[in-house]
């Protein structure tokens, strides 16, 4: 039997055991999901901060990593758009669902709604945030989409920037191996949330996707480790933006959609299958909007008035020595 094992560090045990590592391990066979076969027959060893959980199931589930939508953690949302890119794979996308106005504040409805931006099959689109989004505790943004139920999830990458042109893409896994279709009549439609791991969304509309932007400094420690599972366009693609990430000051969150058919691969290369087929005027990811939960930290005004002062004295010191 084949077996993926995803080798899970917690940081909270980390912290508290001092130097004793704890380790939860996740073994995922053909008893758990379905018919689970790791890329390549391979085992797919990965530390991340997030525990074991996020490989879990839906909001109701326990240590979820569900961000509800009239959450009090909430402190901001995106406020603006750019390169909205309508996917064009298989089925085109109706005029009435090209909104990206629609994703910009917060969302105030619990409900599947008519108030999203679609991307379509492939395609994405990149949201602004003048708050900016810092790694704080626990998870640091969420991503909301218009998911039907809690099986119904349509999926997308998601990646961030800290200035509008180099994105990392978060670490992702998908561990189905059946075709998900649109219609229940063409057959499976389900995408179980056991199956996703750092794919927005895994939960039903009304609940957000959260994550943390501590998984990309670990990330980055597991591709130099020597023992790095993720396939190598994924590698290239992370170490070419990450050192012009700032992970406390990001500014800019972009979603792509994924074409779920099995021709797109996660991050080790397993194909990643969500509802295709026959898919009419909303194909694709259906975006109700990003949450932050930790805002990029700002200078206090008697902070800026103080550290400008410093700068005046400093000035004024060395003009004084200049003229000695």
């Amino acid at each position: 039997m084949k077996k993926i094992s995803i080798l899970i560090m917690s940081v909270a045990s980390l912290y508290a055991q001092g130097n004793n590592y704890s380790y939860f391990t996740k073994d995922v066979d053909s008893s758990f999901a379905g018919n689970i076969i790791a890329p390549n027959g391979e085992t797919i060893t990965y530390i991340s901060p997030i525990n074991a959980i996020q490989f879990g199931g839906n909001s109701a589930s326990n240590g979820n990593v569900a961000v509800a939508y009239n959450s009090s953690e909430i402190k901001a949302w995106a406020s603006g758009y750019s390169n909205y890119n309508v996917g064009t794979i298989e089925n085109k996308v109706d005029d009435k669902w090209k909104t990206p106005q629609n994703v910009i504040g917060a969302i105030t409805k619990v409900e599947p709604t008519e108030k999203v931006c679609t991307l379509g099959n492939g395609g994405s689109i990149t949201l602004f945030f003048e708050s900016g989004i810092s790694n704080g505790n626990g998870a640091d943004f969420a991503v909301f989409e218009n998911g039907f139920d809690e099986n119904y999830l349509e999926l997308g990458f998601v990646e961030v920037s800290s200035n509008g042109v180099d994105f990392v893409r978060f670490p992702n896994f998908y561990l189905g191996n059946d075709r998900v279709y649109e219609w229940l009549y063409m057959g499976n439609c389900d995408v179980l949330p056991t199956d996703v791991y750092n794919l927005a969304s895994k939960y039903e509309c009304g609940y957000g996707h959260g994550f943390d932007l501590q998984e990309l400094v670990y990330a980055y420690e597991y591709i130099n480790s020597g023992n790095c599972s993720f396939d190598s366009e994924y590698v290239d693609a992370f170490l070419l933006a990450y050192s012009n990430i700032d992970i406390n000051n990001i500014s800019h969150v972009r979603i792509v959609d994924v074409y779920g058919d099995g021709t797109t691969t996660d991050s080790v290369g397993h194909v990643i299958f969500d509802p295709t087929g026959n898919q009419v005027s909303s194909p694709g990811v259906d975006l109700q909007g990003v949450a932050v939960l930790n805002v990029a930290t700002v200078p206090e005004p008697s902070e800026c008035a103080l550290i400008l002062g410093c700068v005046v004295l400093l000035f004024g010191f060395i003009k004084r020595r200049l003229h000695r």
